[in-house]
């Protein structure tokens, strides 16, 4: 990726509010293409807000949210068509067989990919002949997917997309979706409470606590630079070190570059899984 291109998606403090609740707090942020940003927080902690907004869903309270360079107010049907999404529950359907709910979607998007379609509905074993009501949940999940992939959009938006696929199934298209982005110059923001399929294939993560973006790093920087840090009680830490959380004498820590200061005992690498986990203890 190429941090001179021109971004696909820029956040510019963007704030949602609903009533009193902060649902996203200030929030800044620019994808480009080949970047698959992987989402990780709690229920609640403003990622469907942020996919909303991002899609024109919604509309933020304030800050802005531009899309191809275009705010999401003023898109146009052609920019919509270089946009995929596929949201948790899948859409309907239900009367039309998977080969014929493929060729209603299909001539929305003029750049719709018939190979790929192809490919991909072996890959999920799709029975073109199959009727849409009589699929599985994780089958409807995979339609939704091929729906939202043939057409190479440049943003594609996954709000938890696997979860309802089996792990087999799960891993073949997580391997897939880093591959796909680079491939079409698109970017992928997807939302996932399986921390190790963010691992697997997230060029990125974004880390969201009630409504702020705490962490938006490379996956190698964060392994590098975050930090459980144990020290004793005559610790003063450098002020360079961003302290994301602290409890008693353990402090998690960003910007750790193996700076060596008074009173620290160790510096630890987590996990996705250990890091979400240290943030909320």
């Amino acid at each position: 990726m190429d941090m001179n291109e021109t971004p696909i998606l820029v956040c510019k403090q963007l704030t949602k509010r609903f009533d009193d609740k902060v649902a996203l707090n200030g929030l800044d942020m620019a994808l480009y293409p080949g970047m698959v940003v992987g989402l990780l927080g709690q229920n609640g902690a403003g990622k469907s807000t942020l996919m909303r907004c991002a899609l024109g869903i919604m509309q933020a309270s304030s800050g802005s949210i531009e899309v191809l360079e275009t705010p999401v107010e003023q898109m146009t049907s052609e920019i919509k068509t270089q946009i995929g999404y596929v949201p948790q529950q899948p859409f309907g359907y239900e009367g039309f067989s998977v080969s014929k709910a493929l060729d209603l979607h299909r001539s929305f998007y003029p750049e719709w990919d018939r190979s790929l379609e192809a490919e991909w509905l072996q890959r999920f074993d799709l029975d073109p002949k199959q009727q849409v009501q009589r699929l599985s949940v994780g089958q409807r999940q995979s339609l939704a997917l091929i729906m939202a992939m043939a057409y190479r959009p440049k943003l594609l938006i996954l709000d938890e997309p696997v979860a309802s696929l089996d792990p087999i199934a799960r891993r073949k298209f997580m391997a897939d979706l880093f591959e796909l982005a680079i491939e079409s110059g698109s970017c992928v923001l997807f939302s996932s409470h399986i921390t190790s399929d963010l691992e697997r294939v997230a060029s990125h993560l974004a880390l969201i606590k009630q409504g702020e973006l705490v962490i938006f790093k490379e996956i190698d920087e964060l392994r590098e630079q975050v930090k459980l840090l144990k020290l004793d009680d005559s610790a003063t830490l450098p002020i360079e070190l961003n302290v994301l959380h602290q409890n008693g004498n353990n402090v998690l820590v960003d910007n750790y570059q193996l700076q060596q200061f008074e009173g620290l005992i160790s510096a630890n690498s987590l996990n996705l899984e250990q890091l979400f986990m240290e943030l909320h203890s």
